[in-house]
């Protein structure tokens, strides 16, 4: 993980992040709802850190982050981006001919590696096409010995680049795949659940380079995932969301040791423990998430939650300081004892 100082500045700040799809039925395709699929989520990210964006699937973790690289246009808020030259931009705001410019410093390595390379381009024209379309290296030589440079990079031999993507296993694809991220020596690396597609040995291998790539290279990453177990390994601080809000944000010491919402630690007993006198303490979650389209009113969590009370029924908790630098939205987190196993006492 990468080392956290108080005097390192801000690389990203969301404010007020949504993203709303529009449900629409009959002939004349009326909006008749909306599916809330990011509701107001606000967060920060530390220039060299590793921000974890956590959840269940469909909980608006993805969307969050393909909205920070405006694969999606937000609905509504802010996603202020600090440049080289420490202007402060507003990624939400900018058309596509001022968000070019900014591509160079914000990259995304996409989940599946079988799916996110063209299978009828070779590894030379790849990550080639970025640094000659958008870098603007348009010298055929300068640009292989780039190619090179960065397979080296992310450990293949250069001489792979003449190669399809047909020809290499997951492991090696997802290395081409950071590779072009890292072409046009970005500053933001958005990484969507890199490894979840991959065997677990392998896993390790891709977390260890990202690792290593970071220290040499001065990354700053938004790590999105749902195994708890790789995040730990991996992130200096976690965010937990849960149908498209933020439930809990903390530094991931303190998050997997003192857990301060009941879903966090809820997904805390889903990990691995090598430990035979904890195995029966999985809490397993009863239910099914609910739909962002409809939530539940009050706390979204509730109708899960092992221990809701009437007013968590009414009313909607807010995102609130349960201790330095600990964030959570719960009306119990002050009186509930948790522990990573999402044990209360």
């Amino acid at each position: 993980m990468a080392a956290q100082t108080e005097t390192k500045p801000t690389l990203l700040e969301v404010k007020g992040l949504k993203k709303y799809f529009p449900i629409r039925k009959g002939m004349f395709r009326r909006v008749v709802g909306q599916v809330r699929a990011v509701d107001d989520v606000s967060f920060s990210i530390i220039e060299g850190e590793t921000l974890g964006l956590v959840g269940e699937s469909g909980c608006g973790k993805t969307t969050t982050a393909r909205c920070i690289i405006r694969a999606m246009d937000p609905t509504e808020g802010q996603i202020l981006f600090r440049k080289r030259d420490n202007e402060v931009v507003d990624i939400a705001s900018l058309n596509e001919r001022h968000i070019r410019p900014l591509r160079n410093d914000i990259q995304m390595i996409f989940q599946d590696p079988y799916a996110s390379l063209n299978p009828r381009m070779n590894v030379q024209d790849i990550i080639g096409e970025a640094l000659k379309i958008i870098g603007g290296m348009h010298n055929r030589e300068e640009r292989n010995a780039r190619v090179a440079e960065l397979l080296q990079l992310v450990g293949l031999r250069p001489e792979y680049m003449q190669r399809f993507p047909h020809a290499f296993s997951g492991g090696q694809r997802q290395r081409i795949v950071i590779a072009r991220a890292l072409a046009l020596n970005p500053r933001l690396v958005v990484a969507d659940e890199p490894v979840s597609a991959l065997d677990v040995s392998v896993q390790a291998q891709v977390l260890n380079l990202m690792l290593k790539l970071q220290d040499e290279l001065h990354l700053t990453y938004l790590f999105v995932a749902h195994d708890l177990s790789v995040v730990k390994h991996i992130c200096d601080r976690v965010i937990v969301m849960y149908v498209g809000q933020i439930v809990e944000l903390a530094p991931t010491e303190a998050l997997y040791a003192t857990p301060k919402h009941p879903y966090t630690a809820a997904l805390m007993s889903t990990v691995p423990v090598a430990d035979p006198r904890r195995r029966g303490a999985m809490t397993p979650l009863e239910g099914d998430v609910p739909s962002p389209a409809n939530p539940p009113s009050g706390c979204y969590f509730h109708p899960r939650c092992p221990h809701a009370v009437d007013k968590c029924t009414r009313e909607q908790p807010q995102l609130q300081e349960g201790a330095p630098g600990h964030l959570v939205r719960c009306h119990r987190a002050a009186e509930l004892k948790l522990d990573g196993i999402g044990k209360a006492s």
